[in-house]
């Protein structure tokens, strides 16, 4: 009993640490993506266009300068720090630190020397200065990475979760203070794009300052106390009266256990040379570094490839740019729906985790087939809703209807990312970490290829229907990797039939109460108009979806009871509650064909 709770005690704090993090990234990330609202609503989309085409850019280059070096610098941390040798917990910090310095001061270097070259590879020249401003970042975020990976490694999840907010909030406090200024002093678009790209600048220096001066005024106040004590015992050895002994000489117990360290820390730290640190650091950051490259391929091949094609299409390079910033408007969209997904999922891995550990593979197979039919139902909602709602949406976020049929094709988009982000976090759940960076990098490929195809013909519709394309392959890879692994069912027709029904249900009540608003509020300015329309239709439709989910029999208590936080809760007795009112006393419709969730 008491090694029960011992590992329970044990536990908690880690899982907390992790939520904790998980939720300071996901709120860092909603914050980046929500901040492109008010950049194109008051610097356009010639200006937006050109912020996302270098952001994409310097992305890559910071992803590049990391390549997985703090996921190793956290691992060998933790490792180093179990077996009780700080030296060599310090030694891999001091390493890595070098090592990310160096790779991010060359690759500022880089983006400084050859950002003429770069603009020109895009197709807009006049992005050289943004990408200058942008790449100062390169000198600040390789650090801040090092110094989060060694926090984490050492179980202390608070500061690395803090520096995450202070970098967004300082990033995103700095751009609308730029955008503003060059709004109100009448910049060029590429101007005010290279003002509001300091932003980054600033951001990843807030996160280092929220990482190092913690960590700073902790190593100056153990300095403070180890001298007290030092001087202490010094007056206490020395006879009365007479002076202290110089440090030097004294003997002191700060001197004898410095000495031990650093004896212990060489004995510790003669088991790796620099060569072998190296190699261990590099064996744990390349694949991970591999992986984390492939997710901004999609941004950065648009980059290079859309202005340059729409250009090729008749546009001038303004009108191309603007076309590209009315694109990016769906684009920013299916990053909340993905991002939206991939969170979710992560409430499902650790119990998929669990049923892996203990070589249950039948749990393994009945925790991913929910994870996945969740995935489905959640991904074909946000699709249709939002290919339905598009104009208003639109309208509502962004001022215009410009670049709407693009944002509901890229609804479609939207609905196979998010597929495929809960494939891949389930797909590492299970333990396989290179299937997710190769399917989207096989994604990449096909993106780059139905951009070449598609867009000089339809122009962004064209490149929205490739990202379709893109993000369909990489869902059905990874999802055809799942069911492999974890061997799951295959769905019945009468599931799918009620999903279908239910989906449908959905699109009608969400259509006609779209035109009902939008006749109502016909006299309103254009922006109320459309969030009045938009609002209501979106938890009405969620609303439809959920309750006819429920009479059809597609979700039961088998289902809802294994989610995460429903089971045994008042929830669980509201949801019984309203099935059986949507269900009017019919018997139970759950049957064999159904999930049911494994015990525990």
């Amino acid at each position: 009993m008491t090694d029960r709770r011992t590992r329970s005690g044990g536990s908690s704090p880690l899982l907390k640490g992790a939520a904790l993090l998980g939720g300071a990234a996901l709120l860092s990330k909603l914050i980046g993506t929500l901040q492109k609202i008010p950049l194109q609503n008051l610097a356009g989309d010639e200006a937006f266009g050109l912020y996302s085409a270098v952001y994409a850019l310097t992305v890559m280059w910071m992803t590049l300068a990391a390549a997985g070096v703090p996921v190793a610098v956290s691992v060998l941390v933790a490792e180093r720090t179990a077996e009780g040798d700080e030296d060599g917990a310090r030694r891999v910090l001091r390493w890595s630190a070098g090592l990310l310095g160096a790779s991010g001061l060359a690759a500022f270097a880089v983006l400084q020397l050859a950002a003429d070259t770069f603009a020109r590879w895009m197709g807009v020249p006049s992005a050289a200065d943004a990408i200058r401003m942008s790449s100062l970042a390169l000198l600040f975020a390789p650090l801040t990475a090092v110094l989060r990976g060694g926090a984490q490694g050492r179980m202390d999840m608070l500061r690395p979760a803090a520096s995450q907010l202070a970098e967004q909030c300082a990033r995103v406090a700095f751009m609308l203070a730029a955008l503003l200024w060059a709004i109100g002093h009448g910049w060029s678009p590429a101007s005010t794009a290279a003002a509001v790209h300091g932003g980054m600048a600033v951001g990843a220096a807030g996160g280092l300052a929220a990482m190092a001066i913690p960590r700073l005024r902790r190593r100056r106040e153990g300095r403070e106390a180890a001298a007290g004590v030092a001087g202490r015992a010094s007056a206490r050895s020395s006879p009365r009266g007479a002076a202290p002994a110089p440090l030097s000489a004294s003997g002191s117990a700060r001197e004898i256990a410095g000495a031990g360290g650093a004896r212990m820390g060489r004995r510790e730290g003669a088991a790796w040379t620099r060569r072998e640190l190296l190699r261990r650091i590099a064996a744990v950051a390349l694949p991970v570094g591999a992986a984390s490259v492939a997710a901004p391929l999609f941004g950065l091949i648009d980059a290079f490839t859309l202005p340059r094609l729409l250009q090729a299409a008749g546009q001038s390079s303004a009108e191309a740019l603007a076309s590209f910033g009315a694109y990016n408007r769906g684009i920013a969209l299916l990053q909340l729906v993905v991002l939206a997904a991939g969170s979710a999922a992560a409430a499902l891995v650790p119990a998929l985790t669990a049923a892996r550990t203990r070589r249950d593979h039948a749990a393994a197979g009945d925790h991913a087939a929910l994870a996945m039919r969740l995935a489905w139902w959640f991904a074909a909602a946000a699709a249709v809703g939002l290919a339905l709602l598009a104009g208003p949406v639109n309208v509502a976020l962004f001022a215009d209807g410009r670049g709407t049929a693009a944002m509901a094709l890229l609804a479609f988009a939207a609905g196979a990312g998010a597929l495929q982000a809960v494939a891949a976090a389930l797909l590492q759940g299970l333990g396989d970490l290179r299937s997710p960076a190769l399917h989207l990098a096989a994604a990449a490929l096909v993106k780059a290829a139905a951009n070449a195809l598609l867009a000089p013909a339809f122009g962004i519709e064209g490149a929205a229907m490739a990202a379709i394309a893109a993000y369909g392959a990489a869902a059905a890879l990874s999802v055809r990797r799942l069911r492999r692994m974890a061997a799951m069912p295959r769905p019945g027709a009468r599931a799918a039939g009620r999903a279908a029904a239910s989906l449908a249900a959905m699109a009608a009540v969400v259509a006609l109460l779209a035109a009902a608003l939008h006749a109502l509020a016909g006299g309103l300015p254009p922006r109320i108009a459309a969030a009045l329309t938009a609002l209501p239709c979106v938890a009405a439709g969620a609303l439809v979806f959920a309750a006819a989910l429920v009479a059809t029999g597609a979700l039961g208590p088998r289902e809802w009871g294994a989610l995460p936080g429903v089971a045994g809760t008042r929830w669980e007795a509201r949801l019984a509650r309203l099935a059986a009112a949507l269900r009017r006393g019919r018997p139970d419709p759950n049957d064999s064909t159904h999930f049911i969730p494994p015990k525990g």
